[in-house]
């Protein structure tokens, strides 16, 4: 799989399809495999980037208190510059919409859009609490009981869990990855993320690139609320609530890439 040495670490990435390049960001814990029915959704239309964050996936995980999201924009710039490309769609989702954000505000003219998915700018008590049990229970469970049980509850609607068929093949699919996210990374992605929390509200004002908020409806991790608040923030930014949970890109992709890609295609060369 290719990799490349960007900022004093291994990152792994991959690139599929020809056009316009899209840059494809993963949220806490989570490898760049999340984004498979993107990337073949995408694909034919873009040029899809992928790649793991610091910790997780194939990517090195570097001894820190802490990954900021100053530090991970920063990688995804590198990707972006290693495979020479000057300028990219950019779609993150949950901490990687904070990613993403971050990316715009470092590297503004590396970013041709934003598509903001499930993510905030200030999140509630209830969200940093989750951040802060997740990290907390990661390293204490197994990996079925801590995909199952810790994090499932809050990616996915009620329906979802009505086929039971259905849960035990995702669990099974996220399960037959290479690489299980040890608990150092989600401590060092999770500290990261209580740290950025509220912290660049002025900055973010500030972005003009063209922007979606896209959430899905019944978001019980990054609510609606939050993604409400963000679009008010940034200039022009569209907001649009889809069906699905948290983990809409998964539960319910192709409305999600149904709606990624009509607001790519508004956006202007």
């Amino acid at each position: 799989m290719p990799s490349a040495t960007l900022n004093g670490i291994r990152i792994h990435y991959e690139a599929h399809g020809e056009g316009d390049p899209l840059l494809l960001i993963s949220g806490l814990s989570g490898p760049a495999a999340n984004w498979l029915f993107q990337v073949k959704g995408f694909a034919s239309h873009y040029r899809v980037i992928t790649f793991d964050n610091r910790g997780v996936g194939e990517s090195d995980m570097p001894e820190a208190p802490s990954y900021p999201m100053s530090q991970m924009a920063d990688d995804a710039a590198a990707v972006l510059e290693h495979l020479d490309v000057a300028r990219a769609h950019v779609v993150g989702h949950s901490m990687g919409g904070t990613i993403a954000m971050e990316l715009a505000i470092r590297h503004p003219r590396r970013v041709r859009s934003l598509a903001l998915c499930g993510t905030w700018a200030r999140g509630d008590g209830r969200f940093l609490h989750t951040i802060r049990a997740w990290m907390a229970l990661w390293g204490r469970l197994d990996p079925d009981a801590r995909f199952r049980h810790l994090v499932m509850p809050w990616l996915y609607t009620p329906a979802f869990y009505d086929d039971a068929k259905q849960v035990d093949e995702t669990v099974t699919r996220v399960l037959s990855f290479p690489f299980p996210t040890r608990p150092e990374a989600v401590q060092r992605q999770g500290q990261g993320i209580l740290d950025w929390n509220g912290t660049r509200l002025r900055e973010i004002r500030k972005i003009r690139v063209p922007t979606l908020v896209l959430v899905g409806r019944d978001d019980n991790l990054t609510v609606p609320a939050l993604s409400r608040a963000l679009a008010r923030m940034i200039p022009k930014a569209r907001l649009k609530i889809i069906p699905g949970g948290h983990g809409f890109t998964i539960e319910r992709w192709e409305d999600f890439n149904r709606a990624v890609l009509a607001f790519l295609r508004g956006v202007k060369r």
